[in-house]
């Protein structure tokens, strides 16, 4: 007999660079693996709200139920889809409204979303129970089961290792893909004006460091390639102790699998004990990213950040010292007490952050979100904000929803427009310039390659350049036989053999000497030696066009014969 086919989808609207599909949604991977060892056959779709009904369309001979995840952001796109799945004739299958954005759901939500059933809270033992119901007819209380006339709480759990392990294979036309979203805990605390879980959660629920570990190593042993964790609770640094264990244990199990990993860190903290920052990096993380938000010290104690624009400088200075490959953070633009003048003390900030730091920093930004439950939303007016959309119809985040005392929503677009606008400025100078080192371009490049991360820098300027892309992906896929002209040493500059990178078509031969022109004519049948005596060149002549023609990305050079 057949399991009964369950569902559970995360959907979005368009949203450019689509990284929610990247990220996917851990929650219900979990929820999968729950529904699997309770007897159902369970799938994780994550996608466009637009693919939705082609998705169902191809499960629904056989569909039991479809469950959607729901937070603030896909809520409406949430709502169309079920009802326009319940209107449609010949859909019996059961359908389930779950996720973070259920907490604020009154009874006046069951008839908005129009689902058969809106339960509230974690789902490892709600979801599983209200299906089993169905299946068996029987009546049962559900918890977090919001009905007509009643209230119910948003359940929270305790102990999640007594719950299978997210199960990647679950992911609906599921194919292996570097990133593997992890999560440590739950809750946050934190409580930082603009942000949901910081506003909304229950206390902070670490998972034991070994079940994390463990979790990590079963995921592991079930990969093809090499993979990227990811991190994805705000919270991974927050307890010293079993930082030091998850450290201890992820460096272990890399001796035994090939992966890196990115974390969330909080900079008042991390500035606090920068010793954490080199272990971090030595046990294998490339990517991490800290909360910025703002350059004023005034606005950063208005969110309760807990960390001031110097605890920032001082993490970022940290981080390039100690060779970490990549660091992220945001920068909200119209927040609390938002002026002209706030504005031009974080682009400074910015910038500054960029000088210090060429190459690493990978800085966006965002409009602020009056997101429920949180301080932004009940209360704007003590951070000078109007709210212009608080229930953020015109906006996917891509458009402010608020005014400032001083500032418009069309000026905040255009403040917003004008910030990017330096960083771009700032990123294409350093490049131009020479002023990131050879080293960290290698790096971001490794990464792109093998682990499929892809840094700002690299997005915005190494990959948009071909004879950058085709050099790096000759030297990655050489497998160590080749080699770049700044790591060659002694007799290696005259014994090696000259080997030209790009298709001649990329080649702008009128930027070149004729030397190096003969040079790249003639590479790939010669050694660096050879090459000078054919072209009746000087060792130190032939030298210098080769650092210039490496330089500029056109050769590489393999082991003599």
């Amino acid at each position: 007999m057949k399991k009964p086919l369950v569902l559970l989808v995360y959907t979005q609207r368009l949203i450019l660079g689509r990284t929610f599909e990247m990220i996917g949604n851990l929650g219900i991977l979990t929820l999968a693996a729950q529904l699997d060892a309770d007897g159902f056959e369970a799938y994780a779709y994550t996608g466009i709200a637009t693919d939705v009904f082609k998705t169902i369309e191809r499960m629904k001979p056989r569909l039991f139920a479809v469950c959607f995840y729901c937070d603030f952001d896909n809520q409406s796109a949430v709502a169309a889809i079920i009802k326009g799945l319940k209107n449609e004739a010949g859909n019996d299958f059961h359908v389930v409204l779950g996720g973070p954005q259920t907490l604020h759901m009154t009874e006046h939500d069951l008839e908005r979303f129009g689902a058969d059933a809106v339960i509230k809270g974690e789902g490892e033992e709600s979801l599983p129970a209200w299906l089993r119901a169905r299946r068996t007819g029987a009546t049962a209380a559900v918890p977090g089961e919001l009905l007509s006339g009643k209230s119910a709480e948003y359940i929270y759990l305790e102990d999640f290792s007594k719950y299978p392990l997210p199960r990647d294979d679950a992911a609906f036309d599921y194919a292996e893909r570097p990133l593997m979203s992890v999560i440590t805990a739950r809750g946050c605390p934190y409580r930082c004006a603009f942000c949901f879980e910081g506003g909304n959660s229950k206390n902070l629920r670490m998972r034991a460091a070994d079940d994390v570990l463990h979790e990590i190593e079963t995921r592991l042993r079930r990969s093809r390639g090499p993979r990227y964790l990811f991190f994805c609770d705000d919270t991974f640094t927050a307890d010293p102790k079993r930082l030091a264990e998850l450290l201890k244990g992820v460096r272990r199990l890399r001796e035994r699998h090939d992966f890196v990993w990115f974390c969330e860190g909080h900079p008042g903290f991390l500035a606090r004990r920068p010793e954490l920052i080199r272990e971090m990096i030595e046990s294998g993380m490339v990517r991490m990213q800290i909360g910025m938000e703002s350059g004023v010290d005034r606005v950063l104690q208005a969110y309760g950040k807990r960390a001031l624009p110097e605890d920032v400088k001082n993490v970022v200075d940290i981080c390039y010292g100690e060779g970490l490959p990549q660091l992220a953070g945001n920068f909200i633009i119209g927040g609390a007490f938002e002026t002209r003048r706030t504005l031009e003390t974080t682009t400074r900030f910015a910038l500054d952050l960029l000088y210090r730091a060429p190459g690493m920093l990978d800085l966006s930004t965002t409009f602020l979100m009056p997101l429920p439950g949180t301080r932004i939303s009940t209360n704007p007016e003590s951070f000078d904000i109007a709210l212009e959309d608080p229930d953020c119809l015109t906006s996917i985040e891509d458009f402010p929803v608020n005014r400032t005392r001083e500032l418009s929503v069309p000026e905040l677009c255009r403040e917003r427009s004008l910030f990017l606008t330096h960083i771009s400025n700032a990123m294409k100078e350093q490049y131009a310039n020479g002023r990131i080192p050879p080293e960290r371009i290698r790096r971001d490049f490794e990464l792109a390659f093998r682990y499929g991360i892809a840094a700002g820098y690299l997005k915005f300027l190494y990959g948009k350049d071909p004879v950058v892309v085709a050099y790096y992906r000759k030297l990655f896929d050489s497998e160590g036989l080749l080699k770049e002209w700044r790591e060659l040493e002694g007799e290696e500059k005259e014994r090696c053999f000259i080997q030209r990178v790009p298709d001649f078509s990329l080649v702008d031969f009128a930027a070149l000497s004729a030397a190096e022109t003969e040079i790249l004519l003639e590479a790939g049948s010669s050694s660096v030696k050879e090459t000078a005596r054919m072209l009746k060149l000087s060792m130190e002549a032939t030298s210098a066009c080769l650092e210039r023609l490496s330089a500029q990305h056109l050769t590489l050079f393999s082991p003599c014969r």
